[in-house]
């Protein structure tokens, strides 16, 4: 089973070539990705130089997120496709493991990463539907309280959705839920194509040997709490209606895309 690794990238040079460096000394052979989302710091010409078996994809202008993750996967050759940030570092073992859960369950349609935070601790990896009362948990930012949430609702079982940051799966997968949706600026991607994974009769999960270290909202910048409410208000929308965004606005603030 062949893996190829995409990792969209705009303006950060020098966590890419970090990324690109601990998945080519990974304990799997596979093909890496790079697609640079119009960056202006030089990202395609230091990867070039430094790192000659990455291929890199540009895009002449920065699209977002989505875009280049889509323009990514349309080059990739492998039967198991990863998704991974720039902020990301994988561990020696990780892909394989990835590779490895595929293998062992032809219905593991999705699987992500354990993440964990740059001290180690548990990142939140993935979760359940999101609903209104969950969306108010996480752009408030409840501390421990969320904290426990996490742990509770990431573990290795079945669960509906794992982040983006480190997100897998099968070719057939991507061609039936796939490819991403644009209509976000910087999150919930990851949320709608496992869901519609889901709806299509694939099982996600989090596999938890395979770790993987994210700096999180490392590539996003200032203003990420607004931007992560304005794509939930979005998936929210699209999935529960009108009159639910209308009350998720008055509780939540911001606007939602139509």
């Amino acid at each position: 089973m062949s893996l190829s690794v995409v990792i969209p990238t705009f303006d950060t040079a020098s966590m890419t070539l970090r990324c690109c460096r601990a998945v080519l000394a990974s304990s799997i052979a596979c093909e890496v990705i790079v697609a640079d989302d119009g960056s202006r710091d030089g990202t395609a010409e230091l990867i070039a130089k430094e790192l000659p078996r990455v291929r890199v994809v540009r895009l002449d202008e920065n699209r977002g997120f989505a875009t280049a993750a889509n323009r990514g996967v349309a080059e990739t050759q492998g039967s198991i496709v990863m998704l991974l940030n720039s902020d990301a570092t994988v561990e020696a073992d990780a892909l394989r493991a990835i590779v490895a859960a595929f293998d062992d369950d032809s219905r593991l349609g999705v699987a992500g990463a354990r993440l964990l935070n740059e001290d180690g601790t548990p990142q939140w990896s993935g979760g359940r539907t999101p609903t209104l009362l969950w969306m108010i948990g996480v752009v408030s930012g409840l501390g421990p309280l969320a904290r426990f949430f996490r742990r509770r609702r990431s573990g290795g079982g079945e669960i509906d959705w794992v982040s983006g940051a480190a997100m897998a799966f099968r070719r057939e997968v991507w061609n039936a839920a796939g490819p991403l949706s644009e209509r976000y600026r910087f999150y919930c991607q990851d949320i709608d194509f496992c869901l519609d994974a889901r709806d299509a009769g694939w099982k996600v999960r989090v596999i938890e040997s395979a770790r993987v270290t994210h700096a999180l909202g490392k590539t996003i910048g200032p203003g990420r709490r607004r931007r992560l409410r304005d794509d939930l208000l979005t998936f929210g929308r699209a999935r529960y209606g009108h009159r639910w965004a209308f009350f998720a606005r008055l509780v939540l603030g911001g606007q939602s895309n139509s």
